[in-house]
């Protein structure tokens, strides 16, 4: 099983990369510099002692990956959906863990709501003929990279294609995968964040999350 983590250079898209390959996931790493893509990946190796990470251009990362996540910043989105969709191999999953904040704009720290409704929705719009999920909108990269974190991660979309996410997550160290409904419920997930900023900056620290008890 191979996951290409677009963006997977920094933030949460490198937490998530230790955080898979901690538990035996392929990883690719994609960046628009290769030289970058390749130094994150050695140093995500050298953390987790895989033999199993590598690092690519975007547009090269996606090979062969049934699993391709979108860790970029919104404003640039649109420009890796545009330079990778002709590219994507049949049957892979895209997973949007994209949140619109002004901050990605030199703002403050505010959710921008897109005109479909959610980034995840803009993206399936963008990659029309690919199954688009979402998941890990609310989760903090220092905790994705805490291995010894347990995390609660809801992942909205068609049943299926979320289904084939959430069982690879079952096998992730630390990760409780729940089925969130439809892709239209990532408005809610990716609003959510916006509630962990407030909580965060009251509380001084970086670490707000969500579990759920049932």
């Amino acid at each position: 099983m191979t996951v290409a983590i677009l963006g997977g250079t920094a933030g949460l898209g490198r937490a998530l990369a230790i955080r898979l390959a901690s538990s035996g996931v392929r990883v690719v790493i994609g960046s628009r510099s290769e030289e970058k893509a390749r130094e994150v990946a050695k140093e995500v190796s050298r953390l987790t002692g895989s033999a199993h990470v590598e690092g690519r251009r975007n547009e090269d990362a996606i090979e062969g990956a049934e699993f391709v996540v979108f860790a970029v910043p919104y404003p640039g989105m649109y420009e890796v959906a545009k330079a990778v969709r002709t590219k994507l191999g049949e049957g892979s999953v895209i997973v949007s863990a994209i949140v619109p904040l002004e901050s990605d704009l030199g703002g403050p720290a505010r959710y921008i709501e897109p005109s479909a409704g959610s980034a995840a929705e803009a993206l399936q719009e963008q990659l029309r003929g690919f199954p688009v999920v979402s998941a890990f909108h609310y989760t903090p990269a220092s905790l994705l990279e805490d291995l010894s974190a347990e995390l609660d991660v809801v992942v909205c979309g068609e049943r299926e294609p979320a289904y084939r996410l959430i069982e690879l997550l079952r096998g992730v160290r630390g990760i409780r995968p729940l089925y969130g409904g439809p892709l239209r419920n990532s408005r809610v997930t990716e609003r959510l964040v916006q509630l962990l900023i407030e909580i965060n900056r009251e509380h001084k620290t970086k670490a707000a999350t969500l579990r759920f008890a049932f």
